[in-house]
């Protein structure tokens, strides 16, 4: 890992770097503030540096501060290394964005103490990126295959010929209306009785529907769930789609699809959250195509519920389906829940709620952080926070809450294994 050293006097230059070069480290050298900015938001930039407090150009208190203004991918770990040593100069380098001090003169077993730290915190952040690039390409899978469970519920070519001539169709046209309102739901009769059947096709799966439930319901005692929503962002409000199976029918789908039995409760959930994965994605683009603008920003998820764990309430008001799914038994819910945007403080922002605009939403020339839609991690909430702190007046972020049923199948629960 490459480590930048910033500094201007040479003898306290060339102690740093034979301290360094004995542990074998990848040493880049600069001698003022300026050129140290430079080398830190360089994509291929050190990210680890030792800034001396005073140098010519930008002093080290500067140069971190400028850094943490720029909110880097990987923010590089930096310590100030200073003769000065009283408490008040030690807390201003640190509050200006430094996160280690050491003071003059060097200690070289301190010195690299210090480095070893500053790489565990460094190998952490890209840990983390890591698997944050690989969320993100799932979620790009997702959204491709979306598109084609999409691609094959659309009526084919010839079904979209006519013999109207378009232009005298135009000229007959009555004047055009306001839009009406949405329907309460906006799957016409038998529509997810077709829509369904057809998306579990691509998984090589048969399913028939059957007679549907009414009223409210609670899911069975060990049964697996599925769960995958929407965000519907013309209308504000969650679409719900739950799927319920019990535990000897799932293994039984599981063989059949796999041609193997599941070796733990684990493999039959990943392999519902495909099946409710895909069932999502066709129902999805059934809604977009009729106009409306969804969003998925959550993966869809399954779990199986045990004794202890209370039982899922589907409301009364929910549409309710059954489906005979290679001759077993399958439910499914679509649910809505209104889900106005709701404004937070940028430091009380939770887990999984969703961006209801870019954010920031206001500064011009400033990149968003995060771009409406995106849902909250622990990366995009620290973000928020410290781009937060570094402005003069606290404006708050526009989130839309999960909906009962999403916040259920995003906790943590110890009756419950969830994938």
């Amino acid at each position: 890992m490459k480590i930048l050293i910033a500094e201007d006097d040479r003898v306290s230059r060339e102690i740093l770097v034979r301290a360094l070069e004995t542990a074998h480290h990848n040493i880049q050298i600069v001698t003022d503030g300026s050129a140290a900015l430079a080398a830190l938001v360089e994509s291929e930039g050190p990210l680890i540096a030792l800034l001396d407090w005073v140098m010519p150009g930008l002093d080290g208190p500067e140069v971190c501060r400028r850094v943490r203004a720029l909110s880097p991918q990987i923010q590089p770990y930096i310590i100030i290394v200073s003769a000065k040593s009283r408490k008040g100069e030690i807390a201003t380098g640190l509050d200006a964005g430094a996160d280690d001090f050491l003071t003059k003169p060097i200690d070289n077993e301190e010195l690299l103490a210090r480095v070893r730290v500053a790489e565990r915190t460094v190998g952490y952040q890209l840990a983390l990126q890591r698997q944050l690039e690989q969320f993100d390409s799932l979620g790009r899978r997702y959204s491709l295959l979306g598109e084609i469970v999409g691609q094959q519920l659309q009526p084919p070519p010839e079904a979209l010929e006519t013999d109207i001539d378009p232009i005298l169709e135009a000229e007959n046209a009555p004047p055009p209306l306001a839009p009406a309102p949405p329907p309460p739901t906006w799957f016409s009769p038998g529509e997810i009785e077709t829509l369904v059947p057809r998306a579990l096709t691509e998984l090589g799966l048969s399913a028939n529907p059957a007679v549907a439930d009414r009223g409210e319901r609670a899911t069975g005692v060990a049964s697996f769930t599925t769960w995958a929503g929407f965000v519907d962002l013309d209308h504000d409000r969650w679409i719900d789609l739950v799927i319920e199976i019990d535990s000897q029918a799932a293994a039984i789908v599981y063989e059949r699809a796999l041609r193997r039995k599941p070796r733990s409760p684990q493999e039959i959930c990943g392999f519902l959250a495909e099946i409710q994965t895909v069932v999502g994605a066709g129902l999805k683009a059934a809604l977009q195509s009729k106009g409306g603008t969804l969003i998925a920003p959550l993966l869809s998820r399954a779990q199986q519920r045990d004794l202890w764990e209370p039982a899922l309430r589907i409301p009364a008001e929910s549409e309710s389906f059954r489906f005979a799914l290679d001759g077993v038994p399958l439910a499914l819910a679509v649910v809505c829940y209104p889900c106005a945007p709701r404004p937070r403080s940028p430091w009380d922002l939770r887990h999984h709620e969703i961006l209801a605009c870019p954010y920031p939403s206001s500064q011009v020339g400033v990149p968003h952080i995060g771009e409406r839609g995106a849902a909250l991690t622990d990366h995009l909430i620290k973000q928020i926070a410290d781009h937060a702190d570094r402005m003069p007046k606290e404006k708050p972020v526009s989130v839309y809450e999960l909906s009962p049923i999403a916040q259920r199948f995003h906790r943590p629960s110890s009756g419950t294994r969830a994938i």
